[in-house]
């Protein structure tokens, strides 16, 4: 081998080694993967804020009505879209802000956020105190039918995607 093929691979050789030190610091340093714990004030609540898929999403569905099983009927729809439904049955309330609400905490904002784009009419109530991975829905008089999918498609596109309440900060 002559003195410049020796001197080429040499060179050849730091060049890769730079590239593959370098990929690795700017993987092992990556600010994306704290995905905004920076801005977490001291008690906040970390939440996710991605929008899960329906099979992700637990739902319990209550019936505040006097019509019987309107809670199973909305159950089933959702269970048909790839809901997981946890229960259904009768609401202890006997009127609500709107005729549908919809009840979840820290664990389930995403699907709270979600479910939100399958009913029309509705009010959603976040509680820092809920400790549910589900989410509940309560049926109030007014309350006709869960939207289709491509209606709910349409209203993600309307409301967004979900952001972190106040007492919370957002990680994805």
């Amino acid at each position: 081998m002559r003195i410049t093929q020796v001197r080429a691979l040499i060179v050849v050789g730091v060049l890769i080694l730079i590239a593959v030190s370098t990929s690795w610091y700017a993987i092992a340093n990556d600010s994306q993967t704290a995905a905004g714990r920076e801005n977490c004030e001291p008690g906040d609540i970390p939440v996710d804020v991605t929008l899960p898929e329906p099979h992700q999403v637990s739902v319990k569905v209550l019936n505040a009505t006097n019509t019987s099983d309107l809670a199973g009927s909305a159950a089933g729809s959702l269970k048909e879209y790839g809901f997981k439904i946890e229960d259904t049955g009768e609401s202890k309330k006997d009127e609500g802000k709107s005729s549908v609400e919809i009840h979840y905490g820290p664990k389930a904002l995403g699907g709270g956020h979600l479910l939100r784009s399958y009913f029309a009419d509705d009010t959603a109530v976040f509680d820092l105190k809920n400790e549910n991975d589900f989410v509940e829905i309560i049926l109030f008089d007014g309350f006709q039918q869960v939207n289709t999918e491509s209606d709910a498609r349409n209203e993600v596109g309307i409301i967004g995607r979900p952001e972190a309440p106040e007492g919370t900060c957002a990680i994805e």
